[in-house]
């Protein structure tokens, strides 16, 4: 992967629907990761936050998976851009 496809400064919203984004294709922490130039700790930290305001849960399969209502909140935060 070449180094302008990495993000750059985004804001944290930016950052945050990324990464509800992601989880809403189906990709795991470490993939997404990979944008963030291997920051786990950084997706992890962001997706931490996501299952407090209940947008992620952890499903049982151990698979992240983005709720109804962070679905909602995707479509909304898609809609004003």
């Amino acid at each position: 992967m070449n180094k302008n496809s990495n993000i750059r400064g985004p804001s944290e919203s930016q950052s945050l629907a990324y990464v509800r984004r992601c989880i809403s294709e189906g990709k795991s922490e470490e993939q997404i990761a990979v944008r963030f130039d291997g920051d786990i700790v950084l997706v992890r930290t962001w997706t931490d936050a996501l299952k407090q305001i209940h947008y992620v849960v952890t499903n049982h399969f151990n698979e992240l998976v983005i709720t109804l209502d962070g679905k909602n909140y995707l479509q909304k935060f898609d809609s004003h851009r």
